[in-house]
């Protein structure tokens, strides 16, 4: 099973830390030799209102910063409950823990220093309004209390930081190493293996279009491999620039490209001459063949791969310099 939605973000967990809180507050109450004050049922029975009124609270529509509302707020609620229960001590500087332990883990470094005044305050406020006596027992536990509650919420902090910092890295790396594995090296358009996932993702009505540079081992042995690369990049470029941006390329191996005309239909056998044609007229020397077929219901990816690749050794067979439409496969041959 995945988390819980109520343990994987800020405000989740603070629902749970305020829904606890109360619930062993009123708990608590219920004990034989318990101080049943009506004060302190009131704040526990608010907290645990507090908690559920988290849960229902939109904090998608806000800045993950927007959650800082909740330390002042159980911050009051800590002060008022020792303000009604006095003999509640423990309790309180464990909830005054929690709370900064529960900024750390969620908010940036330093966070806990900005609230710390207002934690100081909340813990001295409940013993200056008993006498201003015990004011001074409370600033001098105030100052060894606090400190260690904003300690240990930097240190959570610190820590998270590091580890989202490391996160971030590896989610990078794995992208990176994702897009290396689908993409080929030369030409920067998608390899063999992104082809491949391409046509698992085809449906009824997309064109499947396999073009192939015409005796391009003659570029090779003629002009040298370097020459042979750098028509292969300007190949890649202008299938790149020369299609939607809904459709996709990527080199299937070779000298030979696929194409994925999304939604095309009859009109892909049009796209693919305009396409032939523009590749013609850019001087390179070298021109392509290519087969269309649609993709229809009742094939496989498989299939229409097949019927692509024997149109376009049919164009090749035809003369070459041309497209051969699955449409038209008993008609005449488009260009050329």
């Amino acid at each position: 099973m995945g988390r819980s939605r109520y343990t994987d973000s800020a405000a989740g967990q603070a629902m749970v830390l305020f829904a606890a809180a109360g619930s062993l507050g009123l708990l608590t109450g219920l004990a034989p030799q318990a101080d049943h004050r009506g004060g302190m049922r009131a704040v526990n029975v608010l907290a645990v209102v507090l908690g559920f009124a988290i849960a229902r609270i939109p904090w998608s529509r806000w800045s993950p910063r927007a959650t800082l509302v909740l330390a002042p707020t159980a911050f009051a609620l800590i002060a008022v409950g020792r303000c009604v229960d006095p003999s509640g001590g423990p309790l309180y500087g464990v909830w005054l823990v929690a709370v900064f332990g529960w900024v750390g883990s969620w908010h940036a470094p330093r966070t806990c220093l900005g609230l710390a005044p207002l934690g100081a305050l909340a813990y001295v406020m409940p013993f200056a309004l008993r006498s201003p006596a015990s004011s001074f027992e409370a600033l001098a536990t105030a100052a060894v209390a606090v400190p260690i509650a904003v300690v240990l919420g930097e240190a959570l902090a610190a820590r998270v930081a590091a580890l989202r910092e490391v996160q971030a890295a590896l989610e990078s790396s794995a992208a990176l190493l994702q897009r290396a594995n689908l993409t080929d090296d030369l030409t920067g358009l998608g390899n063999r293996r992104k082809a491949n996932s391409l046509l698992d993702t085809m449906r009824p009505g997309d064109a499947l279009a396999l073009l192939d540079l015409d005796h391009f081992k003659q570029v090779n042995d003629s002009l040298g491999h370097a020459e042979g690369d750098r028509v292969l990049m300007a190949v890649g470029a202008y299938l790149l620039d020369s299609v939607r941006d809904a459709d996709c390329v990527a080199r299937f191996g070779g000298e030979e490209f696929l194409i994925l005309l999304r939604g095309a239909g009859a009109d892909a056998g049009a796209v693919i001459e305009r396409l032939l044609e523009g590749w013609r007229n850019g001087g390179t020397g070298v021109t392509m063949s290519a087969g269309v077929a649609v993709h229809t219901a009742e094939r496989t990816p498989a299939i229409t791969l097949h019927q692509a690749d024997t149109l376009l050794y049919a164009a090749k067979a035809a003369g070459r310099d041309r497209a051969l439409i699955e449409s038209a496969v008993h008609a005449a041959l488009i260009g050329g």
